[in-house]
């Protein structure tokens, strides 16, 4: 099977015809959800082994797997604003990498 050019406008619609409309929020994946690519090729060797088989489980399971080891702009910047700028200190820490609450906004010190 040929590879297919994921960036034609008819490709595109046709992929996104194949999912309902949904208007969801963002979703948090927790840190000890997320896996590394060790850890991802490892499942593969595991989910789809001879004696494993190809079923829609092992499947499903696995999609879900690599959709929260994904990174997402629009959930993580989502996540970060909503539920950061209450907990943050408002004045800057003074410490590198460090954020704050600057009136709202998540600003990362530079340490001076």
């Amino acid at each position: 099977m040929a590879k297919g050019d994921y960036t034609d406008a008819d490709t595109i619609v046709a992929y996104r015809g194949k999912m309902r409309e949904q208007t969801l929020s963002a979703v948090t994946v927790a840190a000890n959800e997320k896996r590394d690519r060790a850890e991802l090729l490892d499942m593969v060797e595991e989910l789809f082994s001879p004696d494993a088989g190809i079923n829609r489980t092992n499947l499903r399971a696995f999609l879900h797997i690599i959709v929260k080891a994904c990174s997402n702009s629009s959930d993580d910047v989502a996540h970060i604003v909503a539920n950061s700028t209450a907990t943050l200190p408002t004045e800057d820490p003074r410490v590198e990498g460090k954020m704050w609450n600057s009136e709202n906004v998540v600003t990362i010190s530079t340490g001076e």
